[in-house]
């Protein structure tokens, strides 16, 4: 086949034209069956009519007189948005802020997709600074300017690879958009540390002012992609997973440090070494500020998967940290709880909740932590629950409109109803604000008056919590796809937040004062059986 790879000269295309000659092509600058175009979508080539313009782009899909057209595009088009669940497929819209410098990119792939037969392949951070990534300039340097308070998880791809992905799809019948990485995923902190380049954390509102070619969002939220349709439609694999590929790219810079990348890391950021480093604080608050009594802790299983289902109050996630140590310590289990996008707004908060193991909230995250027999938690009054109004605190508010039940039947996960009162009273909510700039800012859906929030934000009342984790409610009998059956997932929806519900009214009446006593001493109430199959049927 000929093939003429045009565009934006730089290593990715000598390397492209390399393998294209690997793999048997010829390669040719005039006549060709297929294209493979890169673009410039660097400041100021469109103005200088530099190789690789997108004008050229456009001039050679309205003239045509080629088979296949393939566009080296860009993964950072999905935009670095908290929305982003990790592992982004190509089916995902774009959240690229539409004046961002890469959505130059985006432009680009929408004059190739006017071409019939146009493949276009959004590759990660390729190894090779004079290809331009942000990124990887930066861990070419000797110093750097990330983020302060964020860590997100990044991805790379070496030269070939990404030069692979690029005759593959000019081979391929396929047509549409593929993702290229390479396999994994770490911490951009560990990247720095690994290339021996110095950390600047410098805000981004100031990073803003001066940074014109490249916006900073790609270092501030996680946009991660999956590498599967390729694997599938193309049987294209990629030869070094990004840790490996990372540590053959600096292992030639002086002051770098290779060998501190470890094999893997969690795909979304958990760090067991930061959860051991804040294991004494987290200890003191659960033993001493909070003095938490707990019972049934048995029922959460020492290994497999299962689903942590809690109410939860309180407005801060401070009472998922509570039950992260409390199960870490009684049962050597991480929760990997599901977490809703506002939390990752805010700098530092973002950090602390990832590396503890939080987890985006989706049914694919879900789904991938199953398959990893993860112990998952879940706050099945999402939001509004948690900004409940101390006056009705602990009257929980309906399940069913979480996706708890259809995703214990559907990935056959016994799911384990806890029952909390104490948490409400660290920063009981007594008034809000409405503001609409203050929800575009925070994702909340009012701005609380939660004494001692806003005045003492940090330092929350030192209620007594009580805890107590019920039987494990099974979903044995049932098939996955039971989960499409409504009136069953609303049933063991109702049913789970009844137990919870009736465990809480039996605790609260035992409570003699929020900030000590004894409630728990094993006689929770009887727990009325969840029989499936009658609720399937209708019976």
């Amino acid at each position: 086949m000929n093939v003429a790879i045009l565009g934006r000269e730089g290593p990715l295309a000598s390397q492209t034209r390399a393998e294209a000659v690997r793999q048997g092509h010829r390669v040719s600058q005039d006549v060709a069956e297929a294209i493979i175009y890169l673009p410039n979508t660097e400041a100021g080539a469109e103005a200088a009519n530099q190789a690789g313009s997108l004008a050229e782009l456009e001039q050679r899909v309205t003239r045509g007189g080629f088979r296949k057209l393939v566009l080296r595009s860009h993964a950072i088009v999905y935009g670095a948005n908290p929305k982003n669940p990790g592992f982004i497929t190509e089916d995902r819209v774009s959240l690229l802020p539409e004046r961002a410098p890469e959505s130059r990119w985006l432009r680009a792939e929408q004059i190739a997709a006017r071409f019939g037969n146009a493949t276009i392949v959004r590759l990660t951070n390729v190894l090779a600074p004079e290809e331009g990534d942000l990124i990887v300039k930066q861990l070419s340097s000797r110093a750097a300017m990330p983020l302060a308070g964020r860590d997100p998880q990044v991805q790379f791809i070496t030269l070939k690879d990404a030069a692979r992905a690029l005759v593959c799809a000019a081979e391929s019948d396929a047509a549409g958009i593929f993702n290229a990485s390479g396999d994994g995923a770490l911490p951009l902190k560990k990247a720095y540390r690994a290339a021996g380049t110095a950390r600047l954390p410098v805000p981004k509102k100031i990073q803003k002012l001066f940074r014109h070619t490249h916006s900073p969002e790609p270092l501030e939220f996680n946009w991660t992609v999956s590498g599967e349709r390729a694997a599938r439609e193309w049987g294209f694999r990629p030869e070094q997973s990004t840790t490996k590929a990372l540590a053959e790219f600096v292992k030639q810079k002086r002051g770098a440090h290779p060998e501190l990348l470890a094999t893997s890391y969690d795909p979304w950021g958990l760090d067991e070494d930061y959860i051991r480093a804040w294991g004494a604080w987290f200890a003191f608050l659960r033993k001493v500020y909070w003095r938490i009594d707990f019972e049934g802790m048995e029922h959460i299983p020492a290994a497999g998967r299962a689903m942590f289902v809690s109410n939860h109050r309180g407005f801060m996630p401070l009472d998922a940290v509570m039950h992260l140590s409390l199960a870490l310590a009684e049962r050597g289990r991480i929760i990997r709880f599901l977490i809703i996008p506002c939390l990752l707004y805010f700098p530092f908060l973002s950090n602390f909740l990832t590396k503890l193991g939080g987890v985006i909230a989706s049914q694919e995250n879900a789904a991938r932590l199953f398959e990893g027999e993860n112990l998952v938690g879940m706050f099945p009054e999402g939001i509004r629950g948690t900004f409940t109004p101390y006056k009705s605190t602990y009257q929980l508010r309906d399940f069913s409109k979480s996706a708890l039940a259809q995703l214990a039947i559907e990935h056959q996960t016994p799911i384990i109803p806890v029952a909390v009162i104490g948490h409400a009273e660290i920063f009981p909510i007594i008034g809000r604000i409405d503001s609409t700039y203050l929800k575009l800012k925070t994702g909340w859906p009012y701005f609380p008056i939660a004494p001692p929030f806003p005045f003492l934000p940090f330092v929350p009342f030192p209620s007594k919590w009580h805890v107590r984790v019920l039987e494990p409610v099974a979903v044995a009998g049932l098939a996955p796809e039971d989960a499409r059956n409504e009136k069953l997932v609303r049933d063991l929806s109702r049913h789970v937040q009844n137990l919870v519900q009736q465990n809480i009214n039996h605790m609260l009446a035992r409570r003699k004062h929020v900030f000590w006593g004894k409630v728990l001493d094993g006689t929770a109430p009887a727990a009325p059986p969840f029989h499936p199959m009658r609720h399937a049927l209708g019976v």
